[in-house]
């Protein structure tokens, strides 16, 4: 019964927050750098974002099976799952709080558009200690929304979502977001031309 009521009020925390965050990123849907930002969010954090209805079940079953076998946790969360986990402010790490993600997942989806979604996650993400959102992060590099974005600034950004930077970065740090970067820019390039993109 606690575990109804607490979806029942993490549902409530969506249904108010996700319309005055979409408010906040209306007047950015229509501008190129977001819609390049969003592509590298789809390539690193969920590139079958388009096809699955919150939760991935490809990815899901993976991550069970690399546990299993390797005793290597892997993440399988959606950009659905990490904007709720962002709202909710759940970040336990227990099997109770992915069932009530996806199924918040579920509800996000059904409700908002995907392209949307991911650029209301993008804006309120956590960066880093002194990157707390899309603008703090883009100020990093000395811009705003209106810049148009570099393809390694945005592999840079979407690194940090994985690889948050500390209020001092170790040179472990800086290497763990290098190779994503590297990454990124690597899985960017192969699915641009493969004309991957259609968000």
């Amino acid at each position: 019964m606690n575990f109804i009521k607490q979806i029942c009020n993490d549902l409530h925390v969506l249904r108010r927050v996700i319309p005055i965050e979409y408010v906040k990123i209306e007047s950015y849907l229509a501008n190129e750098s977001a819609e390049k930002l969003i592509n590298f969010l789809i390539v690193a954090e969920d590139h079958r974002y388009k096809y699955h209805i919150g939760f991935d079940l490809i990815a899901i079953f993976r991550s069970i099976l690399k546990y299993i076998f390797y005793d290597k946790k892997e993440g399988a969360s959606t950009i659905e799952q990490q904007l709720v986990r962002v709202v909710i402010c759940d970040y336990r790490y227990n099997i109770c709080r992915k069932i009530k993600e996806i199924i918040l997942a579920c509800y996000v989806k059904s409700v908002f558009e995907k392209k949307h979604i991911a650029l209301i996650y993008l804006n309120i993400a956590y960066y880093g200690t002194k990157y707390q959102s899309l603008d703090a992060i883009l100020g990093k590099y000395d811009l705003t929304k209106e810049n148009v974005l570099e393809n390694r600034v945005c592999a840079e950004i979407v690194a940090r979502l994985k690889y948050p930077e500390p209020l001092i970065c170790s040179a472990h740090r800086n290497i763990q977001i290098e190779m994503r970067v590297k990454h990124i820019l690597y899985m960017y390039d192969k699915y641009s031309r493969n004309k991957f993109f259609l968000i």
